[in-house]
């Protein structure tokens, strides 16, 4: 498998836990989200529409361009990360 096709998988993956994450504690949380809360689920929210798109960049980049397009979503995957640490510690 090639460079491009590994880190789709991998961005995928990323996404898909990150997705399943927002939405268990979006459902633990429902009846009592914090207004900070609020902004936190947002925040994360955009960061993963940013990230599908991203990937469908990738999807469609050139074998030669697809590595530009990769440094801007390896930037865009921690601020989700951070992001998703952020809404959990609150949570704790």
């Amino acid at each position: 498998m090639n460079e491009k096709l590994t880190y789709i998988e991998k961005l995928e993956t990323q996404i898909d836990e990150a997705k399943a994450a927002l939405s268990r504690l979006k459902e633990e949380k429902q009846q009592a989200i914090k207004e900070g809360q609020h902004e936190e689920i947002e925040r994360l929210e955009e960061h993963l529409e940013q990230a599908q798109v991203k990937l469908e960049d990738i999807r469609e980049a050139a074998e030669e361009a697809w590595q530009e397009v990769k440094e801007g979503i390896d930037i865009l995957l921690n601020k989700l990360g951070d992001s998703l640490k952020k809404l959990m510690q609150k949570e704790n």
